[in-house]
């Protein structure tokens, strides 16, 4: 960072010289997004390319196919563009429009990704009932290991995240009251934070117990939910060693079709982010850095490839050599300039507005959000520090509707598949265990009452694999 762009934070934090401080802090940190956005989007537009060219998935989406043409056609009108757009308001809603449509496409692929995961749960625990294959575990053997697993690592956030993974693979031996009971005491650690988390701890819940299932569920992408249709009405009691076999390849082959939709729109929504905040930037940068020219150039010749279905030309490898190490700069700056924003404009209200800097202003509220790293972050309004903290009465509510929701699939779903959800949910909450010893006697009790044996070899299987994994 320069020395004077230091200096100017110093002061701001000190609330010296703002009708100077301001506009220079502003000008310098829209500078630092401008130039940090472009890099990143040359990266994301080039591996995008780089799909295409690969695999030719892009262009065999037709929904992917359409959002990168309105791309495409966003960046030559703005970033690329040879005259200044005083009014940038239309092209702000279209790319605020592909953001929001990608953002609903991809929240139909994890509501498929999780019905999936549901199911090869199932199927997990069916295979060694179906195939015959047998596999020797001793409970309380499997029970010790699991257990110093756990507890191998000295980091707190390390042990939870374990220890969610392993109840998410345990038998589940417990009743639904039992089960509600966790729920309940889960929720309960919410009462006093804000609604709005709250709220989005519920709506994750909800997704991965396939409660409420987004638009476009069931229609979107025929080939994945004919599938799952098929997963739904598997006969588990009466299903032979061929029809398994025949189900798994199908499985398979959907799984991986899945894996590279959701890896092209994570991508794709990346690349719209960054070009969103290139957007929102580009009329109030005074960048001057070499580097910048030296995106624009690369971004004009991967949109030349685009365009016209040809080759990445040798310029852009080239580009990299140059720009090497600047995002990393920049990111340091940014992070720097970003930890003071809020601040900014919640103190500076009245000479924000006299220096007719709010546009500004609003706008890097905006850009901090597309680049921090949440891709799907809420972009509309602030609302910091005016959250509605949730009662007993709000969390009883949310728990109440939970237990309904839960209650009537369970009443209508086989008990493998209500287990499979209890499971999923289980590895979604946070950790309630009170002491290792609480913690040891759920894993011993969860495998020595697993009447099933094809579920719990299936179990020791899938922990033994996840053990192995951090060898």
């Amino acid at each position: 960072m320069k020395k004077e762009d230091k200096t100017v934070i110093r002061e701001m934090v000190k609330h010296k010289n703002l009708e100077t401080n301001i506009p220079a802090y502003g000008g310098a940190y829209i500078n630092a997004v401008y130039e940090y956005s472009l890099i990143r989007l040359v990266l994301g537009y080039y591996t995008m390319k780089e799909v295409e060219q690969d695999t030719g998935q892009v262009s065999a989406d037709a929904f992917l196919a359409q959002a990168m043409e309105r791309i495409h056609t966003l960046l030559f009108q703005t970033i690329l563009g040879k005259d200044s757009v005083e009014d940038d308001k239309a092209a702000l809603e279209e790319i605020h429009s592909v953001r929001e449509e990608l953002t609903e496409k991809m929240t139909v692929l994890t509501a498929y990704t999780d019905t999936l995961q549901i199911y090869e749960y199932v199927l997990n625990r069916i295979e060694y009932r179906i195939t015959g294959e047998k596999i020797d575990v001793d409970e309380t053997e499997l029970a010790a290991k699991v257990f110093g697993y756990l507890f191998n690592d000295r980091d707190k956030m390390v042990v939870n995240s374990k220890i969610q993974m392993v109840t998410g693979q345990l038998p589940i031996r417990m009743t639904k009251n039992r089960f509600f009971d966790y729920l309940t005491d889960t929720l309960n650690i919410y009462k006093g934070s804000d609604k709005s988390s709250v709220d989005g701890f519920v709506d994750m819940l909800q997704s991965a117990a396939l409660l409420e299932l987004p638009k476009g569920y069931g229609t979107d992408y025929p080939e994945i939910i004919k599938v799952i249709r098929l997963l739904e009405d598997m006969d588990l009691k009466n299903m032979d060693l061929v029809a398994y076999q025949a189900l798994m390849e199908q499985f398979s082959v959907t799984t991986t079709r899945l894996t590279e939709l959701v890896s092209n729109y994570l991508l794709a929504v990346e690349l719209v982010n960054n070009l969103y905040a290139a957007m929102l930037a580009g009329p109030y940068q005074k960048n001057e850095e070499r580097e910048t020219q030296i995106c624009i150039s690369m971004l004009e010749g991967l949109h030349s490839a685009f365009i016209t279905n040809g080759e990445i030309p040798e310029f852009v490898d080239e580009g990299f050599v140059e720009i090497e190490g600047v995002q990393e700069l920049l990111g340091e700056d940014i992070m720097q300039f970003e930890s003071i924003l809020p601040d900014v404009i919640s103190d500076n209200k009245d000479t924000i507005s006299r220096l007719m800097s709010d546009e500004m202003f609003e706008r890097l509220l905006r850009i901090s959000k597309l680049l921090s790293g949440s891709l799907f972050v809420n972009l509309e309004g602030d609302e910091r520090g005016k959250e509605e903290s949730a009662d007993t009465e709000y969390i009883t509510a949310k728990r109440d509707l939970l237990v309904g929701q839960l209650t009537e699939f369970f009443d209508t779903h086989a008990k493998e598949v209500n287990r499979a959800v209890m499971a999923a949910l289980f590895s979604h909450m946070p950790v309630l265990f009170n002491s290792q010893q609480e913690i040891k006697e759920y894993i011993e009790y969860s495998l020595g009452h697993c009447g099933n044996p094809s579920e719990l070899m299936a179990c020791a299987k899938l922990l033994e694999e996840m053990m192995a994994e951090e060898c």
